[in-house]
């Protein structure tokens, strides 16, 4: 069939900016940062000088960037490097080059189950379970968090939407909110 490939790329494309608005959506009208979508996509099986292949044959899958938006520093909210440079932004970049095992992890595990969950830099009253978890398996995270929270990065989120994940992160502390999760697995 002529032009299907120029019409299916052409949904890939309006489908990329749907995704790219929303995550510009969620972090322009709330008190979140930043927003990236994780894709879970196959292993890649690649073969190797020696003819063996690295990867398993079993379809095993990874977490993906594959797309985000950060606003950055919007106020006195987050902390400012002596030189100048944005270190939300700089945290936020270092990101896109992260790969998930789907299944392992807290990011894995987040989407294998289906579930969410919210993490906070600091204990708070307001979530004495949440900052218990956060205390409890700080090795469970991932290493590239401390980044974010070094950044000033309070509050990050991982919430199982669509085909994927959706992390957020805030230089504010944000209360779990259970109707906002579920807006956004369906927005996604």
């Amino acid at each position: 069939m002529v032009g299907s490939g120029a019409t299916d790329r052409s949904k890939e494309a309006v489908g990329m900016m749907a995704l790219h608005e929303a995550l510009r959506s969620v972090c322009l009208n709330t008190d979140w940062t930043y927003s990236v979508f994780w894709t879970i996509r196959p292993r890649p099986r690649v073969r190797g000088g020696n003819g063996c292949k690295v990867g398993d044959d079993n379809g095993s899958l990874m977490l993906m960037w594959e797309d985000g938006f950060c606003r950055g520093r919007v106020s006195s909210d987050c902390l400012e490097d002596i030189d100048g440079e944005d270190p939300v932004r700089k945290a936020f970049s270092k990101m896109s080059i992260q790969l998930y095992n789907y299944g392992e992890g807290l990011m894995g595990k987040v989407a294998s189950d289906k579930c969410h969950k919210w993490v906070f830099k600091e204990p708070t009253e307001c979530e004495p379970n949440i900052s218990n978890y956060w205390q409890s398996s700080f090795d469970a995270l991932p290493p590239e968090w401390t980044d974010q929270f070094e950044s000033g990065i309070q509050t990050i989120a991982v919430i199982q939407a669509g085909h994927g994940l959706l992390q957020l992160g805030s230089c504010k502390i944000i209360p779990e909110d259970l109707h906002f999760v579920l807006r956004m697995r369906h927005t996604l």
